[in-house]
């Protein structure tokens, strides 16, 4: 018996030494876990919020966004659905649509706006309505509606951009039809510029808003370069206003802006304290000026500001500077910079705003060493696309701008005294700014577009990232026929009579070529 309870007394020992484990073991709330709500980690996904969220929830709202941008009607081959607007236009209970859609089969890719109604008879919905726009660019393309003639009808505007890299907007007018089944669409204003659109809201009584009275009607403002000016600062506001009367929008008033006001707009951008917008406007390649005004083209700076580097170009040496960091300064920017094969040559730039084509520069060595020359960097600079034809340097045979225009497979291209060039190719327009110019006994032709959008001579933009051609800049180096030899030029009229582009890219690394076919250009005999 002895024994017997010696082994109950020990197996209830080792009981409650387990027991007391345990509870020693488990977290202090472990006996409230029943009473805690059980929450799981899961992602959102954040959405735009409105009405029909709140109505139908999160998941029926973006169902019923999805079904409203679904095209009701199958498009024909070759179209491609750009934008959709669903909505009762002609309040008959049932939904109709308004898609804008490119044109796969015609040139240039066109955007196109269709009207679709819903047919009480057939039980479908039909194509009613169509019409052709400017647009080219389906990626600008904006469609919306909005009551802009003030007396609480439904217009339909759809803005975008042409291949030549023109603002557009066509606004189209519902109304209901004269059979009372459809509706139709009254184009009220067609408006391309070479520059914005907007349209200016005016304020609206509470009358209007109770739908007791018309209000007034908005305006469409356009404002774009001065093509009546030499000045490439000089700008045009158009205002548009709706005249009833002929129900159709018609220019109002013209304000010609001169350059001084949008220059001086542009000065104050630029030393605004934002050092990454000056970056970008001194991108590119600037020569420097010589006491006589004339433009030294064997002695130039290259700042790529994208690239992180810069190119100082004698004709004795190219240095290559790797561009370290910058500071906004008062009048312009103050730049550190390291030389990529020789760690200790540091090169301090402090760079003065003149003008929207000129600059001061003033360059410090840090040699480490006691010198007391002026740098040979030191002097005003103009940058390339802005030299004018007769600050051409004494000693170049080539000059920086022609009078000429030649052809090609892929077009025609107008070189223009003033430095504007143009090319015309497939029914596409691009213009812009060029200069001829020599590096390292080679000619080379720099082309700045007015846009980005590729031209005859940009092809290669579709498969090149290089943020150089991403900003419409382009250089092709020049040769010349066998049998026409080197183009020679002995006076003001002195053209090549031919001549062949390779699209190139110039940088630390010297000149890269793209190994695209080179183009052969003719001149253009009048």
């Amino acid at each position: 018996m002895k024994n017997g309870a010696k082994y109950i007394t020990i197996s209830a020992f080792l009981a409650a030494a387990s027991l007391i484990s345990v509870l020693l073991i488990l977290p202090e709330d472990f006996f409230q876990a029943k009473k805690r709500e059980f929450r799981q980690t899961r992602y959102v996904n954040p959405v735009l919020r409105d009405e029909n969220f709140d109505a139908l929830g999160d998941e029926a709202a973006l169902a019923a966004i999805k079904e409203s941008e679904r095209a009701k009607v199958n498009l024909e081959d070759g179209e491609i659905s750009v934008a959709t607007l669903s909505e009762d236009f002609d309040k008959d209970g049932s939904e109709e649509q308004i898609i804008a859609y490119r044109d796969l089969m015609k040139e240039n890719n066109p955007v196109y706006v269709t009207y679709i109604d819903y047919e009480e008879d057939t039980k479908q919905y039909k194509r009613v309505w169509s019409a052709s726009t400017p647009i080219t660019r389906p990626g600008t393309v904006s469609l919306f509606t909005q009551d802009l003639t003030g007396d609480r009808s439904v217009c339909v505007a759809l803005s975008g951009m042409t291949g030549s890299g023109e603002h557009t907007m066509t606004v189209f007018k519902v109304t209901p039809s004269a059979s009372g089944r459809n509706v139709e669409m009254n184009k009220i204003a067609d408006i391309t510029i070479d520059g914005a659109i907007s349209i200016i809201e005016k304020e609206r009584t509470q009358a209007y808003q109770l739908g007791q009275t018309n209000g007034a009607s908005f305006d469409i403002r356009g404002r774009g370069r001065d093509a009546s000016s030499s000045s490439e600062f000089d700008q045009i506001e158009v205002i548009y206003s709706y005249d009833p009367g002929i129900g159709r929008y018609v220019q109002s008033s013209i304000t010609r802006i001169p350059g001084a006001q949008m220059e001086a707009a542009r000065f104050r951008g630029l030393l605004s304290g934002n050092k990454d917008e000056f970056e970008q406007f001194i991108g590119g390649l600037w020569y420097r000026v010589a006491p006589d005004m004339s433009i030294n083209s064997d002695h130039y700076i290259y700042f790529d500001a994208d690239g992180r580097e810069i190119i100082f170009y004698d004709k004795s040496a190219q240095q290559v500077y790797t561009w370290i960091s910058s500071t906004s300064t008062r009048y312009g920017l103050y730049i550190s910079s390291q030389n990529i094969s020789v760690a200790t040559l540091r090169r301090v730039m402090d760079i003065e705003l003149e003008s929207l084509d000129s600059i001061r520069v003033k360059v410090f060595e840090d040699v480490r060493m006691k010198i007391g020359l002026s740098a040979p960097w030191d002097g005003n600079y103009r940058k390339s696309a802005s030299i004018k034809k007769t600050s051409s340097a004494p000693h170049s045979s080539v000059k920086p701008y022609i009078n000429a225009a030649y052809n090609s497979p892929r077009g025609d291209i107008v070189f223009s005294p003033t430095g504007e060039y143009q090319i015309d190719a497939a029914g596409t327009v691009q213009k812009g700014r060029y200069v001829f110019f020599v590096l390292d006994g080679q000619e080379y032709l720099e082309l700045l577009s007015e846009s980005t959008e590729a031209g005859m001579l940009g092809a290669s933009r579709l498969v090149n990232d290089d943020p150089a051609e991403q900003s419409g800049r382009r250089v092709y180096r020049v040769d010349y026929p066998p049998e026409d030899g080197a183009p020679g030029y002995g006076g003001d009229d002195d053209k090549p009579a031919s001549f062949i582009l390779q699209h190139v890219r110039l940088s630390a690394r010297g000149v890269q070529d793209f190994h695209e076919e080179p183009l052969l250009f003719n001149i253009i005999i009048e």
